[in-house]
């Protein structure tokens, strides 16, 4: 049996059910390079689950990862992921291989990103398409992620955009860092979507000690103090009345 476990935020949130699991396997991996907690490391996790967990990069579990799936024909087998297991499409293609290679698998998802837009004072049901904002780099530097926006927006949507993660470099990308790529795009095409006096919300560290959800101006969001990680960014859409209220009940600004 293959367990694809979401392990959401940080260690305390960690189901029963998952638990369980993980009691079951022989083998048990952590993936390093989608997210990271905002509370708590591999140490913590370790002494919940009360097993070793070995952490595996984004190249065993894209390009190496039909071995260990073999395996768990054998040997109950768990890959661990932050938040909920489903939400990148990596681990979707895990499930395919399983598949095809004739593996029992089972799914355990995990508290997700998605689960606190709420405290926002954000209507859920007005997000649109969820984007990655990602880091600009040479001969690579995509703005796909800015096109979503901008469609999310024109029909009033709200966009919640993930934030690129550099495992390799440690690197973890902040709300203001996203905020200033977006605003450069924006000078570059000579458009106002993000820096037009909209609402910007800031989410850092949910779930943990340092949690903070800040909205405001985008110019207002880069004076303010954003210290926690992980961070996501949400570019606001039109908002109702009840949005504006809980806002500003519910969020620092």
């Amino acid at each position: 049996m293959f367990y694809l476990i979401g392990i959401g935020l940080k260690p305390g949130h960690l189901t029963a059910e998952a638990l369980e699991a993980v009691k079951k396997c022989k083998h048990v991996f952590l993936e390093n390079y989608t997210s990271r907690y905002a509370n708590g490391n591999r140490k913590d996790l370790e002494k919940r689950l009360g097993r070793e967990v070995v952490e595996v990069d984004r190249g065993a579990v894209e390009e190496d990862f039909d071995k260990t799936l073999t395996r768990a024909k054998r040997e109950h087998t768990a890959l661990l992921v932050f938040g909920n297991p489903l939400t990148a499409t990596t681990h979707i293609q895990l499930l395919l291989d399983a598949q095809r290679l004739g593996v029992e698998c089972k799914v355990l998802p995990g508290v997700s990103v998605t689960d606190f837009l709420g405290k926002t004072g954000l209507d859920v049901y007005k997000f649109g398409r969820v984007t990655t904002i990602v880091f600009p780099q040479e001969n690579y530097a995509p703005e796909s992620f800015y096109d979503v926006i901008e469609r999310n927006k024109s029909i009033g949507l709200h966009t919640l955009c993930l934030l690129d993660i550099q495992a390799d470099k440690g690197r973890l990308m902040t709300a203001k860092e996203a905020i200033q790529i977006l605003l450069d795009i924006e000078k570059r095409r000579g458009k106002k979507v993000v820096g037009n006096g909209g609402k910007l919300v800031a989410l850092c560290a949910l779930g943990g000690d340092q949690e903070l959800i800040a909205a405001g101006r985008a110019e207002r969001l880069l004076d303010f103090a954003l210290e926690g990680l992980p961070q996501c960014l949400i570019v606001c859409g039109d908002l109702n009345d009840k949005e504006i209220e809980a806002m500003k009940a519910l969020c620092e600004s």
